[in-house]
């Protein structure tokens, strides 16, 4: 711990100062600092419902899903009614057998067994399992931006080197230039987000191609085989004429990392599974991703909720109620004048500040009580984003007093 009282140190990539006598860690006061806006807001909405009534103010900042089905909330009632011996007892690290061979047929790729799959805390747990499990301290990992804020923590708990590339803000796609410039020889892997949290922005065919050449081609020109991490955390939630593709189709040194967090409402309940190309399996990786389960401290995922995932006679959900809040947001955020990158897939809208100064415009929305995320937790500095899980009327009020205060740009 740091020394003297009045004392303060940089930290993390911004140069942001830190009193010496807090009693973090520098990089944790670093990621305090730095991150957690969309923590942040959160929290702004809990003191102006506070002070204000739950009815004045209109949170749309933080990702929550729509309440989990009706079938959802019984497979989870049942599960936890369960009894039989060993119930809650220690239980393989990565998943009831059972679960993992179900798991398997989640995924359309020939080839898939249980032994492709580990079920995890939700899709963070996967990468986190991902990245500990394949790669080594010192090597760096590429996020397109914009980019899920968490994905760096993720890799520097790992002792990996965070590297962002900004995406073509016209079309949300991947630059293909900048991704090359973007590789190195101490680049061990790639993670792409699809749907995209924040733009809604989904891969298809053309573009995944594009994505595997360039690494295919680093690959041969360096003698490594890049790790593809795919977060599909809203994989479910894709809207037509959007096609989801299939990434193990295109590249086989890859992983998906799956979450029912968001189509089926379970955020909290933390449930979700990594996948494997079959090519990465093998009683040894078995072996090696039940040691990196234990050493995150995860163990295995919530017994209850792969009880309940177990019970489900289904894994699909209806998407239409997320694309009727989607569609309604789009056309409000337009009427409003507002630009938005098109939402193919997800939970959110992707709006460009209409101010110079988006945390300045963020600001002044929140003292109307409507509350969004600023465009730099995602790196991305002239856009905002917004959720549009919230009820049709909250979501036109709230985005007409985004439009209100658009025109009273200082």
């Amino acid at each position: 711990m740091a020394h003297g009282r009045h004392a303060r140190h940089r930290v993390d990539r911004l140069n942001i100062e830190v009193a010496d006598d807090s009693p973090l860690s520098r990089w944790t006061a670093g990621q305090v600092e730095v991150g957690g806006w969309i923590r942040r807001m959160f929290a702004e909405g809990e003191r102006l419902r506070s002070a204000h009534g739950d009815g004045a103010v209109i949170d749309l900042a933080l990702g929550q899903p729509l309440d989990a089905p009706v079938v959802v909330r019984q497979a989870m009632a049942a599960a936890a009614a369960e009894a039989f011996p060993g119930r809650h007892a220690y239980m393989a690290n990565l998943g009831y057998p059972e679960l993992r061979e179900r798991a398997a047929e989640d995924v359309d790729f020939s080839g898939m067994t249980g032994g492709c799959l580990a079920m995890t805390g939700g899709a963070a747990g996967a990468i986190c399992l991902a990245l500990r499990a394949f790669l080594n301290p010192g090597d760096e990992v590429v996020g397109i931006a914009p980019y899920f804020p968490e994905f760096r923590p993720y890799c520097e708990t790992a002792g990996l080197a965070f590297v962002p590339v900004r995406a073509d803000d016209a079309t949300q796609r991947v630059d293909p230039d900048g991704l090359v410039r973007a590789l190195t020889e101490r680049t061990a892997a790639l993670i792409i987000n699809t749907p995209s949290n924040p733009s809604g922005h989904v891969i298809e065919h053309e573009e995944m191609s594009a994505i595997v050449d360039v690494i295919e081609h680093h690959n041969r020109r360096t003698g490594r085989r890049i790790l593809l991490v795919v977060d599909e955390a809203y994989r479910n939630l894709v809207y037509a004429p959007a096609r989801r593709v299939e990434p193990f189709e295109y590249y086989e040194t890859a992983v998906l990392a799956r979450s029912f967090s968001k189509d089926m409402g379970l955020a909290g309940e933390r449930i979700g599974y990594l996948a494997l190309h079959p090519s990465l399996a093998g009683e040894q990786t078995d072996r090696g991703l039940a040691s990196c389960m234990r050493a995150l401290g995860m163990v295995n995922a919530p017994a209850t909720a792969q009880r309940a995932l177990l019970g489900l006679g289904s894994w699909q959900v209806d998407v239409n109620q997320y694309r009727v809040l989607r569609d309604h947001a789009r056309d409000a955020a337009l009427r409003a004048g507002l630009e938005v990158a098109e939402p193919q897939g997800g939970i959110f809208l992707w709006i460009r500040s209409p101010w110079p100064d988006t945390l300045a415009y963020v600001s002044a929305v929140a003292e109307r009580h409507v509350l969004v995320t600023p465009g730099i937790a995602f790196e991305v500095a002239e856009r905002f984003r917004l959720c549009f899980t919230s009820t049709p009327e909250r979501l036109t009020r709230g985005l007409a007093v985004a439009g209100e205060v658009a025109a009273a740009a200082p």
